[in-house]
């Protein structure tokens, strides 16, 4: 019975260790899948810390365009820098029996000796070379009129020079208007929005964006002389370029700071886009400045402060232009290189609601460069007017601080039942430095006029009405800029030119559809009506475009877009 008992005992036990065992096993086996479970958890909540969105938007536009009558600027230049050189050489002026110019003597002076032609050109130089030979031929011109020298005024000095400029007008300088067409360009623009929280306080927003015409790749185009055809930091990718996708925003927020309403931001900017700019697009507020006045990428910081939940104010700083890193002159002496141009300004969102937002924008822009660094296709060499030798991808680099720029705007923008509306009046202001000049011009000068300030406005109206349920809506927009108006805003999205930038008149009109909620339709016509030229640069004299004017690139005289496009946001 005993031994009965003990292997009853044993047998018990034996299937007790192994039960245990079993469950162990199964223990273990539920551990490790519940650990596996955890791990995909903990690597979809780390994934999941960045919120991507974005949109993708489809477009086709006709555009078509007049331009005026103008003379030439590129020939012109180069017939006077031909002659510069006939006159250093011969120690003559190119003038017939008679007294008429004759610029065959030039073109067979240069056929003849085209060795030394090509020294003396590739040693020419806008800022030594091209005022002495200047002064050397008008002073010459100004002893075969009879007059002397040593008894002009400046009045007479300029007398002399334009009359040099009428006696140059040879064939070929004057070019007569013409029409200019697209029948059709398309284009697709995607945008990849991220958001992030860093911690409770900390925020993270980017942007990256791929902005391109179809068929083609045109980051780097040939210039026109519009500010869009050159690709710089600060325009893409508001202009068509490339397939290449471009950090357009990165930045993060610091927010609460020591308890307070208060936040720093730094990094690439949400600088593009602000309002009133976004009603027509039918978009939330995409920039923090007056869109009207600053539509420009660069990096900087922010410092805001909220008074109350309707009015904020905030002061930024932005770089627009690094001097020394990358631009070869980094050790050189001071005197040998430029200052770096900055921005900065004040952001006051005065009241902002649903139904009414009035904000200004108030900045200065110190150092201003002639031109941002970037790369073009010159059809032409600005110092001396020659052709280029074929389609040469250049880096441009600016050559001179020009000044300082002040800028100011103050925005009405209010909801009143189904009609959006708003009232945006804009100044501008140049304060060149005394003497600069470039081959370009100086800030709103010509190349051998003297930069004096001036006061540029522009004004800016438009409404649009909301139907069926805010599903469809229906825009009209206005604005009007005087002759030496002058915002920055070479990233704005429209095509032909930045609308704001214009001295002259811009009517827009426009109808957006939802399909839903995250696809939307919109047809648009936009007509450019120009006064002066220049628009969007900040070098060069504004020229009177109601009769020929001496211009270094063909311009609008009018202009107008039909587009139509789809927009689907994920």
């Amino acid at each position: 019975m005993r031994k009965i008992l003990a292997i009853l005992l044993a047998v018990t036990l034996l299937i007790a260790l192994a039960g245990s065992a079993v469950a162990a096993k199964d223990n273990d086996s539920r551990i490790q899948a519940l650990e596996k479970r955890l791990q995909k958890l903990e690597i979809k909540a780390a994934h999941n810390k960045i919120d991507f969105g974005g949109d993708l938007r489809i477009e086709a536009h006709t555009i078509t365009g007049e331009v005026p009558d103008y003379y030439d600027g590129m020939i012109l230049q180069n017939i006077m820098v031909n002659t510069m050189f006939f006159h250093s050489a011969t120690g003559n002026l190119p003038m017939t029996e008679l007294g008429a110019f004759d610029y065959s003597q030039v073109q067979n002076q240069i056929m003849d000796n085209y060795g030394d032609y090509q020294f003396w050109v590739n040693n020419f130089d806008f800022n030594t070379t091209f005022p002495a030979g200047m002064q050397s031929l008008l002073t010459d011109m100004a002893v075969a009129q009879g007059m002397d020298p040593g008894t002009m005024t400046e009045a007479d000095w300029a007398a002399v020079q334009n009359g040099a400029m009428q006696m140059m007008m040879v064939p070929g300088v004057f070019q007569s208007g013409y029409k200019t067409d697209n029948d059709i360009l398309y284009t697709t623009r995607l945008r990849l929005n991220m958001h992030a929280m860093v911690a409770s306080n900390v925020s993270f927003n980017g942007r990256m964006s791929m902005y391109k015409p179809w068929g083609a790749s045109t980051q780097t185009g040939v210039f026109n002389g519009q500010a869009g055809t050159m690709n710089t930091d600060a325009n893409w990718p508001g202009t068509p370029g490339d397939a290449n996708l471009k950090v357009e925003r990165a930045f993060f927020s610091w927010n609460n700071l020591a308890g307070q309403p208060m936040y720093l931001s730094l990094g690439r900017r949400p600088s593009t886009a602000g309002p009133p700019l976004n009603m027509r697009q039918d978009e939330p507020r995409g920039g923090t400045p007056m869109g009207s006045i600053i539509d420009f990428q660069f990096d900087g910081a922010t410092f805001g402060y909220s008074l109350s939940d309707k009015t904020e104010l905030r002061a930024c700083y932005g770089l627009g232009y690094e001097s020394q890193y990358g631009n070869g002159s980094l050790l050189q002496r001071p005197a040998d290189r430029l200052k770096d141009a900055s921005f900065f300004g004040f952001n006051i969102d005065a009241w902002n609601t649903p139904e009414m937002l009035v904000q200004t924008t108030i900045a200065r822009a110190f150092n201003i460069t002639d031109g941002f660094n970037g790369f073009v296709i010159m059809p032409n060499d600005p110092v001396t007017g020659n052709p280029m030798p074929g389609p040469i991808v250049t880096r441009y680099s600016p050559s001179a601080n020009l000044g300082d720029f002040d800028l100011a705007s103050i925005l009405l923008q209010r909801r009143d039942g189904p009609i959006d509306w708003f009232i945006c009046g804009n100044w501008s202001k140049s304060r060149p430095d005394e003497g600069v000049t470039t081959p370009f011009g100086g800030l709103l000068a010509d190349p051998l006029a003297t930069a004096e300030s001036q006061t540029g406005s522009m004004v800016y109206l438009g409404a649009r009405m909301n139907f069926n349920e805010e599903k469809t809506k229906v825009g009209l927009e206005w604005n009007k800029g005087s002759q030496y108006w002058f915002n920055f805003a070479p990233a704005q999205d429209d095509l032909i030119a930045p609308k704001t930038s214009t001295r002259g008149t811009v009517i827009e009109a426009y109808l957006t559809h939802r399909v839903n909620h995250k696809f939307m339709i919109k047809v648009a016509y936009i007509d450019y009506s120009y006064d002066y030229s220049g628009s969007g640069w900040h070098v060069g004299a504004p020229q009177d475009l109601d009769s020929a004017q001496v211009l270094g690139f063909p311009t609008y005289k009018n202009a107008a877009k039909l587009s139509l496009g789809f927009t689907a946001k994920f």
